[in-house]
Order: C-alpha cells, then sequence, then structure tokens
C-alpha cells in the first residue's frame, strides 16, 4: 500500500510541474506572439513604403534612408538581370555553334549523296549503252588507240576487247599468236 501511495505522490508532483511549466510557457508564447507581432507590423509598413505608399508620414532623412535603400535594391536587381541575360546569350551563342557544325554535317551529307546518286546515275546510263550498242561505244573512245598501239588493232581483229566489266583497249592485252 506503501508503494501506492508513493506513486501517488510521485505522479500528483509531476502533474504539479507540468502544469506550472505550462502556465510558465504560455506566459513566454504570449510574450514572442506580442514581439512577432510588433515585427509583422514594422515589415508591413516598410514594406508599403518601398511600395511608395504611405509616405506622408515620414521625415527627410527615413525619405533618404528609403531612397538609398532603393538605390541599392536595384543595382542587385540590375546586376541579376544582367548575369541571366549574359547567361543566356553564353547559351544561345553554344547553341548557334551546335547548329551550324549540324548545318555543315548535313550539307556534306547532302553533297555525298548527290555525288552518290550521280555515279549511280552515270553507271545505268553507261550500263544501258552498253547493252544497247556495243560497237558505238568501243569507237566513242578513240583515246584507246592512242600511241604506238594504233595500228595493233588489226593484229586482234577487233578495235577493243570486251571483258566483264567493259572493254579494254588492244594494246592492255599481249597477242595470242605471237
Amino acid at each position: 500500500m506503501e508503494k501506492i501511495l508513493e506513486r501517488y505522490d510521485n505522479y500528483w508532483y509531476a502533474e504539479k510541474a507540468f502544469i506550472a511549466s505550462d502556465l510558465d510557457s504560455q506566459g513566454n508564447w504570449c510574450q514572442e506572439y506580442r514581439k512577432l507581432k510588433a515585427k509583422v507590423e514594422a515589415l508591413s509598413r516598410s514594406q508599403r513604403h518601398l511600395m511608395g505608399e504611405q509616405l506622408d508620414s515620414l521625415n527627410v532623412r527615413e525619405l533618404q534612408q528609403l531612397e538609398h535603400q532603393l538605390e541599392i535594391s536595384l543595382k542587385h536587381v540590375r546586376s541579376r538581370k544582367n548575369q541571366v541575360m549574359f547567361d543566356s546569350i553564353a547559351e544561345l551563342q553554344s547553341k548557334e555553334k551546335a547548329l551550324q557544325e549540324q548545318n555543315e554535317n548535313l550539307e556534306k551529307q547532302q553533297i555525298m549523296e548527290k555525288q552518290k546518286a550521280k555515279v549511280v546515275d552515270r553507271q545505268a546510263h553507261w550500263d544501258q549503252a552498253q547493252i544497247s550498242s556495243p560497237s558505238l561505244m568501243a569507237e566513242a573512245n578513240p583515246t584507246f588507240n592512242i600511241g604506238p598501239y594504233q595500228g595493233m588493232a588489226a593484229v586482234y581483229g577487233q578495235h577493243q576487247v570486251r571483258t566483264g566489266n567493259g572493254l579494254l583497249p588492244p594494246w592492255m592485252f599481249r597477242p595470242l599468236n605471237g
């Protein structure tokens, strides 16, 4: 029974201490509330002054301080604006450079594709011309019979020798019977 009474006393004193500290903290909260409320009012008044409102109540010294504060703020704003502008200019310049390089690569690729198309087209015309009239093609290239081998075509019995890929001049072959 004594233990139960001791526990009762301990809890009762602990509760009393808690209630007392709660009352103290409420007093602190009320005081803290008043301080914060005064700060909020001062800040809102300052904000109104910075916005150009309710300036009638300010004296010359306070107006000069406000002007100085506004000039400093304006310098910070302009500095930040300039930094943002310079950063965006640098970013745009790097994008421009990348786009120019991409454009140059695309132009090179386009030129190469045009050249490939021309080669394919020429090859197709060449193949078509060989199929339609191989004798005309042999006569169309008189440069194959230039030099001391001009008379050698008679030895072979024809102007050009046909190979798997096209026509070759007779001077590129040795005489078969000689």
